[in-house]
This record gives structure tokens, C-alpha cells and sequence, in this order.
């Protein structure tokens, strides 16, 4: 027996108005293939919810086809069963009796960790308000590589045994490991070479300097002097700086990097400005995130961008498997599991904490008042923004300012408030003026112009 909702007339409505689009479609219930196909697209793209029953909005009578009782969407129900034999658990389905109309068949899809074909057995994905098929070896490899079915870190490299043979890295892992092995039977034990080639793993995991054959495995940092979304070339602080290394020190010199151009940064204080100080486990756990769990089939860097009032980290690759924004913190899934399982036997791993992970960074976050990280997901990475602005309003940092140091004039207040624009400070002067929270100092005018805290209290 499946659940029905009732809805009345203000929700079917609503149910109308839907718009098709990413997340949402409606289906005429006399094809079901063209259902199949979309469940196929949600599934292999970041989910969605389909409405069966439904005609099109150009149509006249869009109620007219809705089911008359359960037992008439069983082949539909099937099917959808069929599609999803590897995990019943990332559909749900629900009937809506529509006001007394009849029951449209409401499926809700979320991102699978397998693929999923249509019924009559094609791949597809959703772009927009369509279901694109993927036809090529090309477009279905890349599909397995998001999801994480395949990872680039089995891919072969042109690098034999002997080259990580006598290599530092190589050195301290074995003498961490247990039991004690030659490196060659470590190495065919964990599957981590295809006849005398190395697999890509194992070259960012031992190699002293993995760059010189994989450059995109490095990673890139830049200080931009800015407050704005973007940073452009003219707000760049000098070159931006290319760490390398294999992956235990790649982390490692990245954090000890990001966290050394942060603390440059002036921050308003009790006594003044002072360099900013993030919580060190949260900018630790964002980079070895964005780092082990990279897609190395995109070739790009992992990126740092420090700006001046946030960290961005931006790592190549989609969310893997069947993580997405929304379930990030609960839900596990690692692209790279040979990299993150071998990289925790290096002594003082940078992932020993393993599961926890973004949690960490968020706790640490909230606990300065600091708020929670943003997390975006582009078409081919995933953004990361650590940002140091206070959860206080601006009037709140500008009288805490003012309790401190006596004065502040507009220039001042942009650094406290981390506003670029002078008119917002401007307006956020008149407004606090008129409420007698503000006044101007007198005798001081034009660009000089200083503010205090009134000096006869407010009637």
C-alpha cells in the first residue's frame, strides 16, 4: 500500500505552476519510457522529482489523464524497481490525489552512486529542462568518473618501480608500515601497478616529485587584495604560488602556506586591527579534502584563493557517488579510495580523523562565530569559501569599534565591516545618525570626516 496525500485545491495549484527545469518534470502517464528517461537523468545527475499524470502546461486539460486508482501505475511502479534494482533506497514514491481529480504519481529521485538506465536501456543525463542521452565511450566514462564507479587514481602513468624505488617519500611510508615489505610486493599486494607501470596512486602517493609527470596533481595559491566575488589580475598580489610534492607534503605545505598568507591579513580587534586567525582544523580539513578527493581525469589544479575577508578552495571534479550539497556532512563517498586509504598509514596522517572531515571544519567555524562554510558545486569542481566576517550586523562592529578606539571615519569602516563600497558606509552613517547612535565629530569635514558615539546619551 503506498501513501497518498490529499491535497486541496491551493496545493494542486501550485503542483501546476511547477515549472520543468534541473530538478523538476512532469510526465503524461501513457509513456512510460519518456518516464524512464528522466528518472534516468535524475538519477545520474543531482536528482530530481518527476509528476506522472500530468499533461504539459500547454496543454488545456492537464488533469484529464491522472490515475484512477494505484493499481493502474503498477507498470510504471515496475519499472521504476527495475531501474533502480542496485538501491531501491534513492527513490521514493508516493501517490497525490489531486483535489478529488484523480492521483498523479509523485517520484522522487535522489544522485545514485551507480548508473542508471532508461527501460529500454540507454543513459541519460538532465541538462536544464531536458534528459540528454550519453552516447559516446567518452561521455559515459566521464559519468562513471563522477560517480566514482571508476577512478583516474588506476590509471596508468608513464613511470616504472625503479623510479620510486629510491625515493624519500617511499622511504618513510615502508618503515611506518606493518607488517614490513619489499616496496615491489607492497605494491602488487595493493594492486597498485599494472605490469611494470605505476598506477597514477601510487605516483602522487611515493614520488618525490609527481609534478614532472602529472603537473595538474600541484597545487595553486593566490592573495587577492579584494573584498569582491572575483578577484581580478590587477588585485593579485605578486605570482601565484605552485606547491608540489607527493600528496602527504603537498597537504601539509599547502596548509602551513594558506594559513601564513591568512594571518597577513588585518582584522578589527579589541585593541585595534590585528592578522587574522582562522581555526587551523578547518583550513587543514578543507584543503586535504579538496586534495585527496579530487577527479585527476579534469586536468586543472587544486586552487586556494585568499581573499581578504575569505579562503576559497576549489577542487577539480564533481561531488562523487551520492554525496551533494545538501547531504555533504552526513553522507560518505571517497573518489580516490586507494589514496585515502594509504595515505592514513603515513605516520601523522593529515586524514586521521577520516569520516569526519568537513563536520570538523564546520564546528570549528560556528565555534568562533564565524558561521558555516559555503559550499558550491560547479559544472566540473567543488568551491569551498571559509569566510572571517563576524556574525554581528554592521552597526554592531562599528560601536564595538567605536567603544575601543573613540573615532572612525568611512575608509576605516569598510575595513571593519568588510564592505567595499564608501555609499554603503555613507548610508549606514545617516542611518545610525538619525537613531542617535552616531554623531560626527566636530570640525572635521570632506574625506576627514570622523564619527563618535554621541556624547549627550539619546532622548
Amino acid at each position: 500500500m503506498w501513501n497518498v496525500a490529499t491535497l486541496d485545491g491551493n496545493q494542486v495549484s501550485k503542483i501546476l505552476s511547477i515549472n520543468e527545469n534541473q530538478f523538476n518534470d512532469l510526465k503524461d502517464k501513457s509513456n512510460v519510457a519518456k518516464c524512464t528517461k528522466t528518472l534516468s537523468a535524475f538519477a545520474n545527475s543531482d536528482g530530481g522529482e518527476l509528476f506522472v499524470g500530468i499533461r504539459d502546461s500547454r496543454e488545456s486539460d492537464r488533469l484529464s489523464y491522472l490515475f484512477q486508482d494505484e493499481e493502474e501505475a503498477n507498470g510504471i511502479i515496475q519499472q521504476v524497481f527495475t531501474l533502480f534494482a542496485e538501491g531501491v533506497e534513492y527513490v521514493d514514491i508516493q501517490f497525490l490525489d489531486m483535489d478529488g481529480a484523480g492521483l498523479c504519481l509523485h517520484i522522487g529521485v535522489q544522485k545514485t552512486p551507480f548508473v542508471v538506465k532508461s527501460s529500454d536501456g540507454k543513459i541519460f543525463k538532465r541538462i536544464n529542462a531536458s534528459d540528454r542521452e550519453l552516447k559516446t565511450p567518452a561521455e559515459i566514462s566521464k559519468l562513471e568518473l563522477e560517480k566514482g564507479i571508476r577512478s583516474y587514481e588506476d590509471a596508468s602513468v608513464d613511470a616504472t618501480v625503479d623510479e620510486i624505488q629510491g625515493s624519500v617519500t617511499t622511504a618513510t611510508f615502508l618503515e611506518n608500515v606493518v607488517p614490513h615489505s619489499s616496496l615491489v610486493d607492497f605494491l602488487k599486494r595493493e594492486r597498485l601497478i599494472t605490469g611494470d607501470r605505476l598506477r597514477l596512486c601510487s605516483l602522487i602517493l611515493f614520488d618525490d616529485n609527481p609534478q614532472s609527470l602529472v603537473p595538474h596533481s600541484a597545487v595553486k595559491v593566490y592573495r587577492y587584495r579584494t573584498l569582491e566575488g572575483e578577484g581580478n589580475r590587477e588585485d593579485l598580489e605578486g605570482q601565484p604560488h605552485t606547491i608540489e610534492g607527493p600528496i602527504y607534503d603537498l597537504i601539509y605545505e599547502a596548509v602551513r602556506y594558506t594559513k601564513e598568507k591568512v594571518e597577513e591579513i588585518p582584522l578589527l580587534g579589541d585593541s585595534g586591527f590585528v592578522n587574522v586567525k582562522y581555526p587551523p582544523e578547518a583550513v587543514h580539513e578543507v584543503i586535504c579534502n579538496a586534495v585527496l578527493h579530487r577527479d585527476y581525469s579534469i586536468n586543472d589544479y587544486v586552487h586556494i584563493r585568499i581573499f581578504d575577508n575569505r579562503i576559497e578552495v576549489e577542487s577539480p571534479g564533481r561531488l562523487a557517488g551520492a554525496v551533494t550539497i545538501k547531504n555533504i556532512l552526513k553522507q560518505r563517498y571517497a573518489r580516490n579510495k586507494k589514496t585515502v586509504r594509504l595515505v592514513a598509514k603515513f605516520p601523522s596522517p593529515p586524514n586521521k580523523d577520516v569520516g569526519e572531515g568537513l563536520n570538523t571544519a564546520f564546528k570549528s567555524m560556528q565555534q568562533l562565530n564565524l558561521g558555516r562554510p559555503d559550499i558550491e558545486e560547479t559544472e566540473s569542481s567543488v568551491i569551498v569559501r571559509l569566510r572571517h566576517e563576524p556574525l554581528a550586523s554592521k552597526e554592531s562592529l562599528i560601536r564595538s569599534y567605536l567603544l575601543n578606539q573613540g573615532k572612525i571615519n568611512n575608509k576605516t569602516a569598510r575595513r571593519v565591516c568588510n564592505v567595499q563600497s564608501d555609499s554603503i558606509i555613507r548610508k549606514l552613517f545617516r542611518t545610525m545618525i538619525s537613531a542617535g547612535e552616531l554623531e560626527k565629530v566636530p570640525g572635521t569635514r570632506g574625506t576627514g570626516t570622523q564619527y563618535r558615539i554621541p556624547t549627550e546619551p539619546k532622548i
